[in-house]
């Protein structure tokens, strides 16, 4: 699996507002009303129909896919197209993908430019990834990866990001019940129900007012959940730092052997 699920590791451009954002994002873990909206949420983001109308989830499944069939070049691009809709696993996952040298040549100063990205909504991991990059550059990389940081921000900063994925999920969100201008309307959705941890009876239908719940398709409260979803579903979970192979003797050897 890519390292880039753990965190092991730190910063120059680092954005100001990033402890801000985790000390939220630490506050809204705990908060119930928050922890039941993200219920909500993801039961309804476990169903493909809407994954699909979301193209930051589309590439980054697209690039988990070609990267389990070992084609690590596209599963590259795919990485980088959902980090052009700001989504932070996947910019995280270019990052790691330059550092190691997969599917790309190694790329030191690049791959700490991303992980800076991908840290940028307070994201403790990819914190902690950044800084032990920063720690492994010399001063000739550190001084290019500040001048790669400010070319990738050009495209793939946040303001430009998140506006971009605001106007992919506001054109769906119009269209799909034919509203040019943006009333849900009466009316339910067959097939649009999902069976999930929390819910295994959910309906094989929801109302529009359901569907189109503000969590799924206001680029604000979007992104809240997908911030608290990585907070308590991934940094909450314990990990586990695998150190340097060594030789074990078998049981019974005589010491040093």
């Amino acid at each position: 699996m890519l390292g880039w699920w753990l965190g092991a590791s730190a910063a120059v451009f680092a954005q100001e507002a990033a402890p801000d954002a985790a000390a939220l994002l630490d506050r809204a873990a705990t908060d119930p009303r928050a922890l039941k909206e993200l219920q909500r949420f993801d039961e309804m983001m476990a169903n493909p129909m809407i994954v699909n109308q979301h193209p930051d989830l589309r590439y980054r499944d697209l690039a988990m896919a070609a990267y389990k069939h070992g084609d690590k070049a596209r599963a590259l691009r795919m990485f980088m197209r959902a980090g052009a809709f700001a989504d932070k696993p996947s910019q995280a996952a270019v990052a790691n993908m330059y550092w190691e040298g997969v599917g790309t040549p190694v790329d030191r100063p690049r791959a700490y430019a991303w992980m800076d990205l991908a840290s940028s909504r307070g994201y403790n991991r990819f914190i902690a990834q950044r800084e032990y990059y920063w720690s492994q550059l010399s001063e000739a990389e550190r001084a290019q990866a500040l001048r790669v940081g400010q070319e990738i921000l050009v495209e793939y900063d946040d303001k430009v990001a998140l506006h971009r994925l605001e106007m992919e999920l506001e054109y769906v969100r119009r269209n799909v019940t034919g509203s040019r201008v943006g009333s849900i309307g009466w009316g339910t959705i067959q097939g649009a129900g999902v069976t999930s941890a929390y819910n295994a009876n959910a309906p094989s239908w929801m109302t529009l007012d359901q569907f189109y719940r503000s969590s799924v398709w206001n680029i604000d409260s979007y992104t809240r959940m997908k911030d608290l979803q990585w907070k308590v579903q991934v940094e909450s979970k314990p990990t586990v730092e695998v150190g340097n192979l060594q030789n074990v003797a078998p049981p019974g050897s005589p010491p040093g052997k």
